[in-house]
């Protein structure tokens, strides 16, 4: 059977990115995105070989779109300029997708994404090496840069911030104190 006309890879994710941003990365189904493109379940099949790829492609997307956000905030930028306008993208990217960030952290098994999310471990690296982080310690580093911003993303995501002060400020104040902390570290150990 040949695949129908004007149903792509690419429009099968990004149908796949719209819905899990709707409505959740869990609720993905190959029903789900036959509905969504108009076309059966069964000929959805001519273009992909199960869920299974399609959640790592959109785990492979999402980190990808993460890290080249990333970069493109800091461009020109030094040292905690660079740390604060990523933090920043993080956490907005969080909030603008949060089915595709949820599916970022999918399937980390599976070549393409295991090399996707390096890549952004290597990008975070990267920014965090301008403090002079010694290389045994660097991991540390960036999985705490991470989390922080992973938490407050995830956070707002489910409503938990209540209070009137801005998100982005919290997120640049929390970052900062990390950021003062990786440096006392580093002149203690110098």
């Amino acid at each position: 059977m040949s695949p129908r006309m004007g149903i792509t890879q690419e429009k099968i994710v990004e149908s796949a990115i719209e819905f899990v941003d709707e409505e959740g990365f869990s609720a993905l189904t190959i029903a789900t995105l036959s509905k969504r493109l108009n076309i059966r379940p069964p000929s959805l099949y001519n273009h992909i070989s199960g869920l299974h790829e399609i959640q790592a492609a959109l785990a492979v997307k999402g980190l990808t779109m993460l890290c080249e956000a990333g970069k493109q905030v800091t461009v020109g930028l030094e040292k905690e300029d660079a740390v604060l306008a990523f933090a920043r993208q993080y956490v907005q990217f969080v909030r603008q997708h949060p089915g595709l960030y949820e599916a970022a952290f999918s399937h980390m098994n599976e070549k393409e994404v295991s090399v996707a999310a390096e890549n952004l471990a290597d990008f975070v690296q990267s920014i965090m090496s301008r403090f002079g982080v010694k290389e045994e310690d660097m991991t540390h580093v960036v999985r705490g840069l991470r989390s922080l911003l992973h938490g407050f993303g995830d956070i707002s995501n489910k409503k938990g911030f209540q209070r009137k002060e801005q998100l982005e400020d919290s997120v640049s104040y929390a970052v900062r104190l990390y950021i003062a902390g990786i440096k006392e570290q580093e002149d203690l150990s110098h």
